[in-house]
């Protein structure tokens, strides 16, 4: 059962961590990157931010696989406080201390400025574009530095896109959401 309209960010955390247990992330991740391949056409788009996945996320590595024309990066969590730093991806990959993979500290910096698309991982989403994170606001503070213009898109199962979800100032919403059922456009 959906949380209220006037419930607060943790009541929706722990709603979405259960709607999550029930998602088959193969099937999902193979609909989401066949829908991605179709909207992200090489020649418009130089430089899309990705994500490597944690486990329960939307795993993006054949859109990665498929497109050999595209610039991918990712960012790279600090072990301890600090912001995300985006690099470039097809070096060697290392394990974060929450185990999972990310750009070797060594893989070229890159630019949040430089960002043509930034995929970007949520719990859910709703269809204003506002995102449930896991809390620790890092693409709060990384989205408003990318380029004037790029596109956001939430990376979601559309079994957890809701009508609305509460937003605070500093939240950046997503102009469009990749769903197993295509990528659309949010309100």
């Amino acid at each position: 059962m959906l949380p209220s309209p006037e419930a607060g960010k943790q009541e929706w955390r722990t709603w979405a961590r259960r709607q999550r247990e029930a998602v088959d992330w193969t099937v999902v991740s193979d609909a989401v990157v066949a829908g991605l391949k179709s909207w992200v056409v090489p020649d418009n788009y130089q430089t899309v931010l990705v994500f490597l996945p944690m486990a329960g996320e939307v795993d993006l590595n054949g859109l990665l696989e498929a497109d050999r024309e595209t610039r991918f990066v990712a960012t790279r969590t600090p072990d301890s406080g600090g912001d995300l730093s985006v690099h470039e991806l097809g070096g060697p990959l290392e394990v974060h201390r929450l185990g999972f993979l990310q750009p070797h500290e060594s893989a070229r910096r890159v630019g949040p400025d430089e960002i043509d698309i930034a995929l970007i991982p949520g719990l859910a989403f709703d269809l204003y574009g506002n995102r449930l994170g896991r809390g620790a606001g890092y693409f709060d503070r990384l989205l408003p530095t990318t380029r004037p213009g790029a596109k956001l898109v939430g990376v979601v199962p559309a079994d957890l896109v809701v009508d609305r979800l509460p937003a605070d100032p500093h939240d950046v919403a997503m102009g469009y959401l990749a769903t197993d059922e295509g990528v659309i456009e949010t309100a």
